[in-house]
Order: structure tokens, then C-alpha cells, then sequence
């Protein structure tokens, strides 16, 4: 059956549910196009009579400005293309809207439309989007450090700190996402944003009944089928809400494998009175992946996109493809919601749900006779097949994770003075099975757990950990000359407790731990006029271990000795940092801020393979200080043109010597990892409402992936192009577009990011003297040249 042919039961149940008079899609530009374009004069009636001579305006000041919506919510109103959108916080802030999402390929994902913004260093194992295994680093800082916040509520995966964006939102569906470089807003409901935040949220329903449909195909036999149904407003409820759902898949860019991805939206909004708002969110996505096979230097520099995984299996080896085919499923629910309760008082409320749930095979082997469940002798353990005495098996890392929450606040506004109290729980339950499966001589994994002699699951983890967490926050603001001075200062307090249980024979069953952490902060703006401000602040971040991993003691499932002891007393992250900015706004737009952090116990995430399952190891690399500058320039759409141009400079070093085993490694004064001296993004974006096209290069600087700096990955560059051309409205059909995208149009091969840091990749003496073993880094590939073209019609 055609990839194609799989998806029509989806578009069906969507048109029962929301069917209705068919009419253009889109026609509302977003509410954060809205909100954040320039003021647009208004225009008056040609039938209008004039009280007053008419004050004659020069040719040279003249603006215009489309603001109607093209096509899926494009009003070519944004600054950049869609890259730069007006920002008056007062911190770094990056965002795109519309403008530029709609014109990237529909499979792509949330970090792959970040990765223009300065700071941002966006690795893809895929140039599609559609794999999980896209990362991001912001400033040296990867995902785990940076707060996510989807529709009001904590995204990704929350023990372990991966974005896993493409499970989030179509593309077709996202209104705007903003990257703070730095800071998290003090009411986010989120802990770990020393790297600063990510925030995404969704285009509203229209107001009319409409549709859209889009369809796409591309290199790598990838297809995407996607259709929205908006209700238009239900009766005369004030409701309206959109669905839709949409169905993904290619086959693998490199190596043998093929993706599928499954996915649902919807949104309902209410709008009332005086600046009152209600919505409800829910998404749910399931993916089935092939993942592509990690490198290391030698091997890339040897083998370089020809090192996969066996599209055959060959009895004995663990290399062939399907022992690591995956599948997650996930499903988020929020309710995001702003009411005026009296003059000048506002409350914001968000309770949300989260549930994710997926297993991650790896291909190892097993010697029976010689196997232990924790301390105890597994005893006498079949196999349906032997290999010169050992057996193949997949090692299954299974989990499935629930959290529930609320985040809320109240604003009092009174004159010249804001208050803000708010509060934030979250209660997270997780339960992980790292089990084994045989394999058969087909290579097919046998969907039934390897037992021990008695009966029990044979399992290197076997663990529920619980969270909470319980977030309190005041922060007063003063408006001051004329609203042109804001003073702000803020202090969040965050309780955190974990605690577990491990039914591992041998381990330590139960163990807890609490952190409270205070945060204070301080902002300050001024306006110099309306097109030019300035602006300071001083925040105060942590972060906790981002895995359950070193918690539990762990065994050899081959010797029965403890690899792992658990602990208890585990270090968090904390750090303080400064920035400080300009802006301008107008016809050239522009940002420059320099930033300066201090860490003490630095936290490194790592993946590594434990026993043939993959799981994450922590790094506590002690203390690091990290300064730079970054910059970003634009031009607001003239002439149907508009240039974009960012870029930043970090320079990050190890404060101590990093300690391995009894001996200590000479690192103070090297480079931190993954911190690239130098990364820029330049581009530009053209759309007369008919044609429209953009081109964008990205550079990113050579970084280390050791702690002793004798590896790193090489400089690479990458760029991508859009062509597109807007039909005229035929009837019912409302501006049918079609479009084509280029991912890496030179087929750059390049490491794009390390998938494994280690402490030194060459033997290295120690202070002590100690001879410290090196052991290579492992890395992502980057994804090669990909096209897709998709043609999208609104009804």
C-alpha cells in the first residue's frame, strides 16, 4: 500500500467532525502578526468628507505596508522575512512568525526554524525535520539548559531535558516561536533555563469556516498529507476551534530504514467582555523511526555517509537496522487562559497534562550461562538462536512518563506600579523498564521479554521515580519618565523533589532528595524615542540533573557487580548572568547585546550505551565562565525584498580541573564544549503577494568535543532556499500555492554536532600523574541535500 493511501481514514473523521460551509483559510493574520507589526496608519474612505485641509505628507516618508494574509497566515509584514518580529522586552529575544515558518518545508520543526537566530546552533541528523534527534545549543548551552514552553505548559521530555520538537505541532499550524538568548520570563513554568527559552504557540481558529490542505512530496520518497478544519465561530458561543491532522513519512536519507509520523492538532478559543480569553490545546503525535547511525572522526574521515546500519541482517551481528527501530507516542493538553477580574487585576492560568510513552531498541548480544538480574545469577536462560555461544538480543530502554500541572499569576496594575504574584506545581510520575528481547534468525525482535530461570524479567533498570515541583514568584515593576524608564525586579523561589524506588535485586529500593533554590533578578528599559530603547538585566538560573539514570544503582547484567552506585547528593547547576542591549525599529531593524555568565557545577548530558541499551550520563564540569556578543539586523519588506543578517561571539572557558577517577585532568583555561567561537546566519526574503522566494547560509565555527580540546568538529556551512508562487483566488479555491524547498543545497558533509562528549580523546597524564585512557566522541552526521515540494489550497 502507497504511503498515500494510508491516511485518508484521518482526513475523513476530521471532515465529519468539523464540517461546514467551506470558506478562505486564513483570512485572520495571526494575533501575534497583529500585536507585534508596526502601527499601520489608518486609512480613510474615499466618501469621507474632511473637517480640515488635508496636511500634505512627503513621498519620502510614505509607508506602505500589506496587511492583508496572502496565504496560511502570511501577512509579509515582519521584519527579516518573518526572522526579525519587534521585541520590547528587556532581554535578548529572538522570534519567527509566519512570515518565515510558512515558507520552510512542511516536515521540518520547531529548532530547525530557530536555527537563523543568533546564538542558536541547530544539529539535524536529518535534513527533513522529521527525526527526533534534532538538538540545539544557544550560547554553548544545550536543549537541557533551555526552558520549553508549548501553549502555556512545559514541553519535551521533562526528566530529561530533550526538545523532541517535531512531536509538538505541525508547521502548518505554528503562529510564532520566540528564543530568549539568555532569560526565561519569571512566570514560565519551567526550571531549567539557564540557556535561556524556547516558546511556541499556535495559530487561533478563524473566525470563518475554512480549510486548508496541503500536500507535499519530496527526495527520499518523503510525503506529507495535512488538512485543518476550522469551525469559524460555533452559534452565536463566541467558540471557535480548529482540528487537523496530518501523516508523514520518508525513508531515511542515508542507510536502509523508513519514517512515519502520525499527528493531531487542535484549538478552541473564546474571547469576551474586556480583554478576557479562553483556550484549550491538544495535541497527540506517534512516530515509528529508523534512526541514522552516530560516528566518529575516524570513521566519518573514512567512511563518511556510507557508515550505516545493515539493510540485511547477517546472523550474529548487531549492525542491522530494524534492532533499532523505534516508536514514541505523546499527547499534551493545556488551557491557557487571561481574565480581567477588576479594574487593573488580571489573573493567567494554565493547567496543563503531559503523557509520553515509547521504547528505544539496540542491537547487543548476551552470553547465557554468564547473565545476572542485578546481584543474583540469572540462571539457565534460552535463546532461539546462538552465535559462536552468544545470542543477539535487543536491548530495550521503555518508558512512560505522566505530568500534571498548573502555572498561574496575578497582575495588579495600578498608576506607574505592576505586581505580579504567581505560583507554578507540577507532579510527574515516571516508570523505566531497560529489559531484553531475543531475536530470531530472521533478525526480527521477538516481542517477548528474556526471562531468568524463575521467571523474572531480565532488566538492567526497573525503576519509578516521582517529581514535584512547587514554583512561587513576585516581581514589581515601576514605569517611570513618562513610561519610558521600566524598572523591574523579581525573586522566584523553586522547591524540587524527587524521590524513587528500584526493584533491581540488590539495590538500594528507595531514596529521596530536595532542592530549594532562590532566584532573584532585575530588568531595566529606557525608550529613547519610539524607535530606539535600551536595556539591562541580571537573572539568576539552575538546573537539576536532566536524567533519572544516576539516582539508581546499576548492575552488569554480564558480571553481577554494581557498575553504577546511585546518589543522592547530586550537585545542581547554578548560574548568574548579565546582559546588556540595544534595539531599533523602523524601516532597518537591529539588536546588539553583550552577555557575560558564571556557572558553578556546570552540567555536561551525554548519551552512552550501558550493557547495549542507550541511556544519559551526567558530567559535573565545575565551574565556567562565558561571555560574547551577538548581533542581528534587518530590513522591513521594501521593495518586496528583506535582508537578514545575524551573528555572535562566545568565548567560554573551564574554570577547574576536571576530576577523572582518582586523578584530576589539566582543563582549567580550555575552551568549553560545544561552544563555537564564531556563528553567523545571513539571508534574504522576497514576496510581491504572487512570486516569493527566500535564500539563507548559516556558519558555524569548528567546536570542541572534549573537555581536553584535542578533538573537535570541523567548521561547516549550509544553505537553504524557498521558490514559490501564490495562484489568484478560482471560486472556492482561495490563492492555491505551490512551493519548493532546498535543504543543504551544496549537500554539505559535515559533523553537525557531538551525539557523546567525552573527558579526552587521547591518553592524557593526569595532575597527579595518573595515565587517563582517552576514548573517542561520537557525533551526528548532518543531514544532506533534501527537496520538497507542496502545494497547499484553502477552501
Amino acid at each position: 500500500m502507497s504511503a498515500s493511501r494510508e491516511f485518508p481514514a484521518l482526513l475523513t473523521l476530521l471532515l465529519l467532525t468539523l464540517g461546514g460551509t467551506a470558506q478562505a483559510a486564513d483570512e485572520q493574520p495571526s494575533d501575534h502578526d497583529v500585536m507585534h507589526r508596526q502601527p499601520i496608519p489608518s486609512r480613510v474612505p474615499k466618501k469621507a468628507t474632511a473637517t480640515r485641509a488635508p496636511v500634505p505628507i512627503s513621498k519620502a516618508e510614505e509607508i506602505h505596508v500589506r496587511t492583508e494574509t496572502l496565504s496560511a497566515g502570511v501577512t509579509n509584514t515582519t521584519p527579516g522575512g518573518g526572522l526579525m518580529p519587534v521585541q520590547t522586552v528587556p532581554r535578548m529575544q529572538s522570534g519567527v512568525t509566519r512570515d518565515y515558518i510558512a515558507k520552510q518545508s512542511p516536515t521540518t520543526n520547531t529548532l530547525n526554524l530557530l536555527q537563523m537566530s543568533p546564538g542558536a546552533v541547530v544539529a539535524n541528523s536529518d535534513p527533513l525535520g522529521l527525526a527526533d534527534h534534532t538538538s540545539i545549543t544557544v550560547r554553548g548551552l544545550d536543549q537541557t539548559e533551555i526552558g520549553l514552553v508549548f501553549e502555556g505548559m512545559p514541553a519535551g521530555d521533562p526528566i530529561y531535558g530533550i526538545a523532541d520538537t517535531s512531536e509538538w505541532a505541525d508547521t502548518e499550524n505554528i503562529g510564532r516561536v520566540d528564543l530568549a538568548q539568555g532569560s526565561s520570563d519569571i512566570a514560565a513554568p519551567v526550571y531549567n533555563a539557564g540557556g535561556g527559552q524556547i516558546t511556541e504557540t499556535l495559530l487561533d481558529p478563524s473566525h470563518k469556516a475554512s480549510a486548508l490542505l496541503s500536500l507535499s512530496g519530496g527526495t527520499h520518497a518523503t510525503n506529507k498529507d495535512f488538512l485543518r478544519l476550522d469551525s469559524g465561530e460555533i452559534g452565536h458561543s463566541g467558540v471557535r476551534a480548529f482540528m487537523s491532522g496530518s501523516y508523514t513519512r520518508n525513508n531515511n536519507w542515508r542507510g536502509p530504514g523508513t519514517n512515519r509520523r502520525y499527528h493531531v492538532d487542535s484549538k478552541a478559543v473564546k474571547e469576551w467582555g474586556a480583554d478576557n480569553r479562553a483556550s484549550a490545546v491538544f495535541t497527540w503525535n506517534t512516530i515509528d523511526e529508523s534512526p541514522t547511525r552516530y560516528l566518529s572522526l575516524a570513521q566519518w574521515k573514512q567512511y563518511g555517509k556510507s557508515y550505516n546500519y545493515s539493510g540485511e541482517y547477517t546472523p550474529g551481528s548487531t549492525t542491522y537496522y530494524r534492532l533499532y527501530q523505534y516508536k514514541r507516542s505523546s499527547m499534551m493538553i493545556s488551557a491557557p487562559s487571561h481574565f480581567t477580574v477588576a479594574k487593573g487585576l488580571t489573573a493567567d492560568i494554565a493547567p496543563y497534562y503531559q503523557w509520553m510513552s515509547g521504547s528505544v531498541p539496540s542491537g547487543t548480544t548476551l552470553t547465557p550461562g554468564s547473565l545476572y538480574l542485578g546481584n543474583q545469577s540469572a540462571g539457565t536462560v534460552s535463546f532461539p538462536t546462538l552465535y559462536n555461544g552468544k545470542a543477539v538480543a535487543a536491548a530495550i530502554a521503555g518508558s512512560n512518563s505522566f505530568n500534571t500541572g498548573f502555572s498561574g499569576h496575578f497582575t495588579l496594575k495600578t498608576g506607574v506600579n505592576t505586581l505580579k504574584v504567581g505560583y507554578w506545581y507540577s507532579n510527574l510520575t515516571k516508570n523505566s523498564l531497560y529489559d531484553y528481547s531475543p531475536v530470531s534468525a530472521a533478525g526480527d525482535i521477538i516481542n517477548n521479554n528474556i526471562r531468568t530461570q524463575n521467571g523474572s524479567i531480565l532488566a538492567t533498570k526497573n525503576f519509578h521515580m516521582m517529581q514535584q515541583v512547587n514554583g512561587f514568584f513576585i516581581e514589581d515593576g515601576l514605569s517611570l519618565l513618562n513610561h519610558r524608564l521600566d524598572l523591574t525586579a523579581g525573586f522566584k523561589a523553586v522547591l524540587l523533589a524527587r524521590s524513587g524506588t528500584n526493584n533491581i535485586p540488590g539495590a538500594t529500593y528507595r531514596w529521596g532528595t530536595n532542592s530549594a533554590v532562590p532566584l532573584p533578578r532585575f530588568e531595566a528599559s529606557y525608550k529613547i524615542d519610539k524607535n530606539n530603547q535600551i536595556f539591562i538585566d541580571a537573572v539568576t538560573n539552575f538546573h537539576a540533573p536532566m536524567s533519572d539514570v544516576p539516582y539508581y544503582d546499576a548492575f552488569s547484567v554480564s558480571t553481577g557487580k554494581i557498575s553504577t552506585a546511585g546518589k543522592t547528593d547530586l550537585k545542581n547547576e547554578y548560574s548568574i548572568s548579565e546582559e546588556i542591549g540595544y534595539r531599533h525599529t523602523g524601516l532597518i531593524n537591529a539588536s546588539i547585546g553583550f552577555f557575560n555568565y558564571n556557572f558553578t557545577n556546570r552540567q555536561i548530558s551525554t548519551s552512552v550505551y550501558v550493557d547495549g541499551a542507550l541511556t544519559t550520563n551526567l558530567i559535573n564540569a565545575g565551574g565556567q565562565t562565558t561571555r560574547g556578543a551577538q548581533v542581528e539586523i534587518s530590513l522591513r519588506p521594501w521593495h518586496h525584498l528583506s535582508p537578514y543578517v545575524s551573528g555572535q561571539y562566545l568565548h567560554a572557558t573551564i574554570d577547574n580541573n576536571l576530576a577523572v577517577g582518582n586523578d584530576l585532568l589539566p582543563t582549567k583555561g580550555k575552551s568549553a564544549v560545544l561552544t563555537p567561537k564564531f556563528s553567523a546566519s545571513a539571508g534574504i526574503s522576497y514576496d510581491d503577494g504572487q512570486f516569493f522566494g527566500n535564500v539563507f547560509f548559516n556558519y558555524v565555527d569548528s567546536q570542541y568535543s572534549t573537555f581536553m580540546n584535542d578533538e573537535s568538529i570541523p567548521a561547516y556551512k549550509t544553505a537553504n532556499m524557498t521558490l514559490g508562487y501564490r495562484m489568484k483566488t478560482y471560486h472556492f479555491i482561495h490563492r492555491p500555492t505551490i512551493q519548493l524547498n532546498l535543504v543543504n543545497l551544496g549537500d554539505s558533509n559535515y559533523l553537525s554536532s557531538a551525539y557523546t562528549v567525552r573527558t579526552n580523546a587521547k591518553t592524557t597524564k593526569g595532575i597527579y600523574g595518573t595515565s587517563v585512557a582517552g576514548t573517542a566522541p561520537s557525533y551526528y552526521l548532518g543531514g544532506g541535500f533534501a527537496a520538497v515540494t507542496s502545494i497547499t489550497l484553502g477552501f
